[in-house]
């Protein structure tokens, strides 16, 4: 019985370790930075500046909390559309 119940025990373990989730894999902030500044870009390229001035402060705040209050210098806020 004995030998029976440690291949039942390991197959079962196997397959709870298949079945959980990847974990989430760890960026720099250089990685984040370049997320950071294609979503922007694609927001700003959409034409949507609501969306962009959103993207930007999200992303902003985001990068801030992550990585200990920095930046990314070479993501420039998007320019504000004039209201007419």
């Amino acid at each position: 019985m004995t030998r029976l119940l440690a291949p039942l025990t390991a197959l079962s373990l196997g397959l709870a370790a298949a079945a959980a989730p990847a974990p989430a894999q760890a960026i720099d902030l250089t990685q984040a930075c370049a997320r950071f500044a294609s979503k922007l870009n694609d927001a700003v390229q959409s034409g949507d500046s609501a969306k962009a001035q959103k993207v930007y402060q999200v992303g902003s705040q985001r990068i801030a909390s992550r990585f200990n209050g920095a930046t990314c210098p070479n993501v420039q806020a998007p320019a504000a559309t004039p209201s007419n």
